[in-house]
């Protein structure tokens, strides 16, 4: 049975697709605000939910983030009534399956729904993974996996982006080994340590008596690749000239050897690695349009470690296990408290930076049976403290409301308005602290670009405001979070 779940105020509309979507094996039900919408998901899963943006309560696109993590981890398709190209963008960023405007034929939403069940059918069948390391079981580690297993299976040239110490090497090798190449070799390039001058030999090979010294053919590390899988490792520190090199190497597929005068043909899988935004680099000139557009066939985008949640304590262990047997010591475990720090301290150098802290605590304690947080670098156990003394002796920040007298509201609604509190006073301290400036406000923050806008038009403010503002600020977001249906929406900074 296929369970629909349609989120939408507008009755008569909800009504109008569900008629177009029930049918043999489809089920539907309906929730008319985003609180009903959280009762719904959280007791029931589904197989697809369309969402509209515009809610009594909300926007529906700040619902987004937590529909995707749900255990059941339906296809999302948004909804609204007016078409708008930013959020559109937001929704896809959020894991959206579709974008659709309301005014469409009832054929193309019943297109974008099958095509929404097809992808996801196709999805729940993939192939087992082969994780070679790979640890976690949060819905984004879970999609990580299930894009490895979509890409392993083609040819495709595959990016993987994300911060550095993420894992992406580790991630490059679980595609060379689920896919059809896997018996052949895995050749690794580290980019960034290629020197100009020695570049063509090392790559390309060269003939005997090519240069001085070329006292006899070598073969370079492109014909080791022959029939397997070439990883370049941040490509993004390729100089121009190589960037040129490689693209035609992608285009033809051949190679000439230095001294000598034929061209070589090869056959190998592409995987790039970049810890920087290619795009961006494209926008600088410093990257090359057409080598970007070759390589991104299929992109796998790496969470960072703080986003990990509940799968750091299980990444620690994992480590652990690796390091204990390394460092011949008998198996060591982590105390409960440890792994509430783990999982609050924000790994600025994601898992690299925990293995390093690990090694840090085995080396401290070589003798324990359990680390404990007095076991942490000095560093470490210092912000520990300070966190936990400041959330100790926290008082109320200005101007929050006190909580009335009287019987308390439900679970669900004092959560929501305390959540609404707290981001609000924290976006107020990141503008003031980034001074309004985009680039800083995601440095401290550590937010997504979506993320961070969607709180920002979530509670009326904007990067760049006065703070003397704030007032009108407020009066506007008070309006839109109660918007007439027939208005436009307002604009959002």
């Amino acid at each position: 049975m296929t369970r629909v779940c349609i989120i939408d105020d507008d009755e008569f509309f909800g009504c109008l697709l569900a008629s177009l979507l029930t049918g043999q094996g489809v089920e539907t039900a309906m929730a008319g605000d985003m609180a009903q919408a959280e009762r719904l998901l959280s007791e029931s899963d589904f197989d697809v939910v369309f969402l509209d943006v515009r809610l009594p309560d909300g926007n529906g696109l700040d619902l987004a983030p937590w529909i995707r993590e749900l255990p059941s981890a339906p296809e999302l398709i948004i909804m609204t009534g007016l078409g708008d190209p930013d959020g559109a963008e937001l929704a896809i960023r959020n894991g959206a399956w579709d974008y659709i405007q309301k005014t469409g034929s009832p054929e193309g939403l019943q297109l974008s729904f099958r095509r929404a069940l097809e992808f996801r059918k196709n999805k729940q069948s993939a192939q087992p993974v082969e994780r070679r390391g790979i640890v976690g079981e949060s819905p984004r580690i879970v999609e990580c996996i299930r894009q490895i297993s979509t890409a392993a299976r083609s040819s495709a040239n595959v990016l993987i982006l994300g911060e550095t110490g993420t894992g992406k090497e580790i991630f490059a090798r679980a595609v060379h080994a689920n896919s059809p190449r896997k018996s052949k070799n895995y050749v690794v390039v580290d980019c960034a340590s290629l020197q100009e001058a020695l570049v063509g030999s090392d790559l390309f090979g060269h003939r005997k008596g090519a240069f001085t010294g070329a006292v006899s053919d070598k073969a370079g590390v492109l014909q080791r690749a022959d029939g397997g899988t070439l990883f370049l490792d941040e490509i993004s520190e390729l100089s121009l000239e190589l960037q040129k090199s490689f693209l035609r190497l992608l285009e033809t597929r051949t190679f000439r050897p230095l001294g000598d005068t034929r061209e070589l043909r090869l056959d190998f899988r592409l995987v790039c690695a970049s810890n920087r935004s290619l795009a961006d680099m494209v926008a600088q000139g410093t990257f090359r349009e057409d080598l970007f557009y070759r390589i991104r066939a299929a992109v796998l985008e790496l969470p960072p470690l703080r986003e990990l949640g509940e799968d750091i304590p299980a990444i620690a262990a994992h480590h652990l296990e690796r390091i204990c047997r390394d460092s011949r010591l008998g198996q060591k475990t982590l105390s409960w408290d440890l792994k509430g720090f783990l999982r609050e301290y924000a790994w600025p150098g994601n898992v690299r930076e925990l293995i390093h802290v690990l090694e840090a605590m085995v080396a401290c304690a070589p003798d324990e049976e359990m680390l404990l947080p007095a076991h942490l670098p000095q560093e470490l156990r210092i912000q520990m403290l300070r966190a936990r003394v400041g959330r100790a002796g926290q008082t109320p920040v200005p101007g929050a409301p006190a909580q009335a007298a009287g019987p308390l509201s439900s679970w669900n609604e004092y959560k929501k308005q305390e959540q609404e509190r707290i981001e609000s006073a924290y976006v107020d301290g990141l503008i003031r602290a980034s001074h309004g400036e985009l680039r800083q406000a995601l440095h401290i923050s550590g937010l997504s670009p979506s993320r961070l806008y969607g709180l920002l038009s979530k509670h009326g403010r904007s990067l760049g405001e006065k703070q003397g503002s704030r007032s009108q600020t407020r009066g506007a977001k008070g309006r839109q979070n109660s918007p007439d249906k027939g208005s436009p929406p307002e604009e959002t900074q």
